[in-house]
Protein backbone atom coordinates (compact mmCIF):
# COMPACT_ATOMS: atom_id res chain seq x y z
CA UNK A 1 0.00 0.00 0.00
CA UNK A 2 1.16 3.52 -0.79
CA UNK A 3 -0.03 6.34 1.36
CA UNK A 4 0.56 9.30 3.59
CA UNK A 5 0.01 9.17 7.33
CA UNK A 6 -0.54 12.93 7.61
CA UNK A 7 -3.66 12.77 5.47
CA UNK A 8 -4.68 9.19 6.24
CA UNK A 9 -4.60 8.22 2.57
CA UNK A 10 -3.82 4.58 1.90
CA UNK A 11 -3.81 3.38 -1.71
CA UNK A 12 -4.17 -0.33 -2.33
CA UNK A 13 -1.13 -2.14 -3.69
CA UNK A 14 -2.76 -3.05 -7.03
CA UNK A 15 -5.16 -0.12 -7.25
CA UNK A 16 -8.01 -0.82 -9.60
CA UNK A 17 -6.34 -3.73 -11.40
CA UNK A 18 -7.07 -7.43 -11.58
CA UNK A 19 -4.15 -9.65 -10.64
CA UNK A 20 -3.88 -13.41 -11.00
CA UNK A 21 -4.75 -15.04 -7.70
CA UNK A 22 -6.02 -11.78 -6.20
CA UNK A 23 -9.35 -11.81 -8.01
CA UNK A 24 -11.02 -8.70 -9.38
CA UNK A 25 -10.69 -5.35 -7.66
CA UNK A 26 -13.41 -4.60 -5.13
CA UNK A 27 -16.06 -2.27 -6.52
CA UNK A 28 -18.75 0.03 -5.19
CA UNK A 29 -21.78 1.67 -6.75
CA UNK A 30 -21.42 5.47 -6.74
CA UNK A 31 -24.11 7.65 -8.29
CA UNK A 32 -25.28 4.71 -10.38
CA UNK A 33 -21.76 3.86 -11.67
CA UNK A 34 -19.65 0.87 -10.68
CA UNK A 35 -16.28 2.12 -9.44
CA UNK A 36 -13.14 0.31 -8.32
CA UNK A 37 -12.12 0.80 -4.71
CA UNK A 38 -8.45 1.80 -4.82
CA UNK A 39 -7.87 2.84 -1.21
CA UNK A 40 -9.25 4.61 1.82
CA UNK A 41 -8.78 7.57 4.14
CA UNK A 42 -7.97 6.46 7.71
CA UNK A 43 -10.07 3.27 7.34
CA UNK A 44 -12.53 1.70 4.90
CA UNK A 45 -15.23 2.46 7.46
CA UNK A 46 -14.48 6.18 7.20
CA UNK A 47 -13.91 7.27 3.62
CA UNK A 48 -13.10 5.19 0.55
CA UNK A 49 -11.08 6.16 -2.46
CA UNK A 50 -12.57 4.96 -5.74
CA UNK A 51 -11.62 5.25 -9.37
CA UNK A 52 -14.37 6.08 -11.86
CA UNK A 53 -14.46 4.46 -15.31
CA UNK A 54 -13.18 7.73 -16.80
CA UNK A 55 -10.09 7.58 -14.52
CA UNK A 56 -11.10 10.24 -11.99
CA UNK A 57 -10.28 9.42 -8.37
CA UNK A 58 -12.99 10.27 -5.84
CA UNK A 59 -13.39 10.12 -2.09
CA UNK A 60 -16.76 8.77 -0.93
CA UNK A 61 -18.33 7.77 2.35
CA UNK A 62 -18.78 4.00 2.91
CA UNK A 63 -22.35 4.11 1.56
CA UNK A 64 -21.09 5.48 -1.76
CA UNK A 65 -22.60 8.91 -1.17
CA UNK A 66 -21.01 12.36 -1.16
CA UNK A 67 -18.38 11.85 -3.89
CA UNK A 68 -15.64 14.49 -3.91
CA UNK A 69 -12.89 14.81 -6.51
CA UNK A 70 -9.48 13.82 -5.21
CA UNK A 71 -7.58 13.82 -8.52
CA UNK A 72 -8.19 13.44 -12.23
CA UNK A 73 -6.25 10.16 -12.26
CA UNK A 74 -4.62 7.68 -9.92
CA UNK A 75 -1.17 8.65 -11.19
CA UNK A 76 -1.97 12.23 -10.17
CA UNK A 77 -2.93 11.08 -6.66
CA UNK A 78 0.42 9.32 -6.37
CA UNK A 79 2.19 12.43 -7.71
CA UNK A 80 0.43 14.62 -5.12
CA UNK A 81 1.44 12.27 -2.29
CA UNK A 82 5.04 12.40 -3.55
CA UNK A 83 4.96 16.23 -3.75
CA UNK A 84 3.76 16.45 -0.14
CA UNK A 85 6.40 13.88 0.94
CA UNK A 86 9.13 16.06 -0.61
CA UNK A 87 7.62 19.17 1.02
CA UNK A 88 7.63 17.60 4.48
CA UNK A 89 11.22 16.36 4.09
CA UNK A 90 12.21 20.02 4.41
CA UNK A 91 10.91 20.04 8.00
CA UNK A 92 13.68 17.64 9.02
CA UNK A 93 17.04 18.99 10.12
CA UNK A 94 19.58 19.09 7.31
CA UNK A 95 21.82 16.04 7.17
CA UNK A 96 25.53 16.29 6.60
CA UNK A 97 26.35 14.42 3.39
CA UNK A 98 28.18 11.14 3.85
CA UNK A 99 31.93 11.30 3.22
CA UNK A 100 33.35 9.57 0.21
CA UNK A 101 36.27 7.18 0.69
CA UNK A 102 38.62 9.81 -0.73
CA UNK A 103 37.37 12.45 1.72
CA UNK A 104 37.75 10.05 4.64
CA UNK A 105 41.32 9.23 3.60
CA UNK A 106 42.10 12.95 3.28
CA UNK A 107 40.76 13.64 6.77
CA UNK A 108 42.68 10.71 8.25
CA UNK A 109 45.91 11.82 6.57
CA UNK A 110 45.40 15.36 7.90
CA UNK A 111 44.82 14.03 11.43
CA UNK A 112 47.98 11.91 11.19
CA UNK A 113 49.92 15.05 10.24
CA UNK A 114 48.45 16.81 13.29
CA UNK A 115 46.13 19.00 11.24
CA UNK A 116 42.42 19.37 11.60
CA UNK A 117 39.97 19.99 8.82
CA UNK A 118 36.72 21.88 9.17
CA UNK A 119 33.73 19.68 9.85
CA UNK A 120 31.53 19.03 6.84
CA UNK A 121 28.63 21.44 6.64
CA UNK A 122 25.04 20.38 6.15
CA UNK A 123 23.29 22.09 3.26
CA UNK A 124 21.07 24.99 4.24
CA UNK A 125 17.39 24.12 4.53
CA UNK A 126 15.08 25.81 2.06
CA UNK A 127 12.85 28.37 3.78
CA UNK A 128 9.33 27.05 4.42
CA UNK A 129 7.73 29.84 2.36
CA UNK A 130 9.84 28.76 -0.63
CA UNK A 131 8.86 25.14 -0.13
CA UNK A 132 5.16 26.08 0.08
CA UNK A 133 5.46 28.00 -3.20
CA UNK A 134 7.21 25.04 -4.87
CA UNK A 135 4.55 22.64 -3.53
CA UNK A 136 1.68 24.79 -4.82
CA UNK A 137 3.38 25.17 -8.22
CA UNK A 138 4.01 21.42 -8.45
CA UNK A 139 0.41 20.57 -7.57
CA UNK A 140 -0.91 23.11 -10.09
CA UNK A 141 1.30 21.68 -12.83
CA UNK A 142 0.31 18.10 -11.97
CA UNK A 143 -3.46 18.49 -11.65
CA UNK A 144 -4.83 22.05 -11.33
CA UNK A 145 -8.45 20.86 -11.27
CA UNK A 146 -7.79 18.92 -8.06
CA UNK A 147 -6.78 21.99 -6.07
CA UNK A 148 -9.68 24.17 -7.24
CA UNK A 149 -11.86 25.64 -4.49
CA UNK A 150 -14.14 23.07 -2.86
CA UNK A 151 -11.97 20.04 -3.66
CA UNK A 152 -10.48 17.71 -1.05
CA UNK A 153 -6.95 18.95 -1.67
CA UNK A 154 -8.03 22.61 -1.51
CA UNK A 155 -9.22 21.99 2.05
CA UNK A 156 -5.81 20.49 2.89
CA UNK A 157 -4.06 23.54 1.41
CA UNK A 158 -6.18 25.87 3.58
CA UNK A 159 -4.38 24.61 6.70
CA UNK A 160 -2.16 27.29 8.31
CA UNK A 161 0.97 25.19 7.63
CA UNK A 162 0.54 25.95 3.91
CA UNK A 163 0.33 29.74 4.28
CA UNK A 164 3.27 31.26 2.47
Amino acid sequence: MAGDARFGIELDEHSGETHPGDGPAETQLVAGEEMSIVGHVWSRDAERIVQAPDGRVLIIDPSGANPALLNTGLDKTEAFLEAFRVFYLGDRPPVVPQMTVAEARERLAALQRGETLADPVAPAAAPRADRVAILRQTLTEQDAMSIAPGTWWSRILQRPEFDA
